[in-house]
């Protein structure tokens, strides 16, 4: 059944990925629509694993679903390594510094971001379950 699961979750990811992709300008060649698509995701899981943790009210086969499923295949690594390699095989050094370092210091932004959002919500959403 996980497999399923999995399988409608990565579907939708997967779409979702390439239509925020169709719809993400690409100025001058900079690969604009994969960067918004992995820092998002780092937020969302970071945010997803977060919240499962303080509230306990999300089913298993939902966070199986969105981890591994949706997010999984919303994000690309593989995509940015060969958009970051293209690049500087083009010589366009400076989108490739930018690009690199936005990719990595703002996924780890934003999944700190994502992660504090998540406990925050979660302990609300806890408190009012108590009231």
């Amino acid at each position: 059944m996980n497999y399923i699961i999995v399988a409608i979750f990565a579907f939708f990811g997967g779409i979702s990925r390439y239509l925020l992709g169709l719809a993400v300008i690409k100025p001058d060649g900079f690969p604009l629509g994969t960067l918004i698509i992995n820092l998002v995701g780092c937020f969302i899981l970071a945010f997803l694993v977060q919240y499962v943790e303080v509230t306990e009210k999300v089913p298993e086969w939902v966070t199986l679903g969105m981890k591994t499923g949706f997010i999984g295949a919303f994000t690309t690594f593989s995509t940015y390594s060969l958009e970051a390699v293209t690049l500087i095989e083009t010589q366009q050094w400076w989108y490739a510094l930018i690009y690199g370092l936005t990719t990595i210091i703002g996924g780890l932004l934003l999944t700190l971001v994502g992660y504090s959002f998540g406990n925050h919500v979660g302990d609300w959403r806890k408190q009012g379950d108590n009231l």
